[in-house]
């Protein structure tokens, strides 16, 4: 069974401009974009997490 004449099979480039493809350069460079958010994300959590215990010890001081 042969394909319809009319349809033609997507080319690398364009699905690469569709995003349905992406290069191993793009790739990496996600991973390291989701790392960086990924450690801005735990510096935040760490950050929260500090002030958090030093308001219940200046708290339960008074208390």
């Amino acid at each position: 069974m042969k394909d319809s004449p009319g349809k033609s099979k997507p080319t690398l480039e364009s699905l690469l401009n569709d995003r349905q493809v992406i290069t191993g350069k793009h790739l990496i460079k996600q991973q390291k974009e989701a790392a960086l958010e990924a450690a801005r994300q735990k510096a935040v959590l760490e950050e929260a997490i500090e002030f958090e215990q030093r308001n219940r010890k200046s708290r339960a001081g008074k208390a």
